[in-house]
């Protein structure tokens, strides 16, 4: 998301390829601009030996990801006809938990984690606490010194998790929240986020 000028935005953003760089990924693999499509459909399906070897596949797969441009717009909030966030989580509880965000920034929303932490919540025993290990922003403002993701963590692509809404949502839901050093893996960007139920 963005918040720019008091307004919130989605940023929607597709994959394209330009269309000189399509050209030229055509002509370097003898193919015509029309079946450049089928060849990345074919590519996608799981099939690195579809030019005649894996190592040519390889080579258009590579120059492929070259030439991928990401195209974005914004879309202002308000005109979005569905609501676009996740449960519990509304356009007034957002801008409540942003007062003291910066006034023009980027951010993830964390759609998928924030729900499924907002569902998790109500679960804990009284004197239990959830413990959660991922790569977190911790403060809205660390957004401006950079987009945070993706990331690697044990392995694996993922996207910054913002705990700073995860924190804002369940602070006002009754709920502590807070972060600790991942001590196990020098070096790691991973931090443990723990939430106890507020007394």
């Amino acid at each position: 998301m963005v918040r720019r000028d008091g307004h919130l935005y989605f940023v929607h953003a597709r994959a394209v390829i330009p269309m000189r760089e399509a050209r030229k990924l055509a002509e370097d693999f003898d193919l015509s601009i029309e079946n450049l499509r089928p060849t990345i459909d074919r590519l996608l399906e799981g099939r690195a030996d579809f030019l005649g070897d894996a190592a040519r596949g390889m080579r258009f797969w590579m120059e492929l990801w070259n030439a991928i441009k990401l195209d974005e717009r914004l879309i202002a909030v308000e005109d979005l006809r569905d609501d676009p966030f996740p449960g519990g989580l509304d356009v007034v509880k957002l801008e409540d938990a942003l007062k003291d965000a910066p006034s023009d920034f980027r951010f993830h929303l964390s759609s998928g984690a924030l729900e499924s932490f907002i569902n998790t919540l109500p679960l804990l025993h009284p004197r239990g606490y959830l413990q959660v290990q991922d790569i977190f922003v911790k403060d809205f403002n660390d957004y401006r010194l950079g987009f945070f993701g993706p990331g690697k963590l044990d392995g694996s692509i993922v996207n910054w998790v913002n705990g700073a809404l995860l924190k804002e949502v369940a602070e006002r839901a009754g709920y502590d929240v807070h972060f600790a050093p991942y001590r196990y893996r020098k070096n790691s960007k991973t931090s443990i986020l723990y939430t106890t139920p507020r007394e």
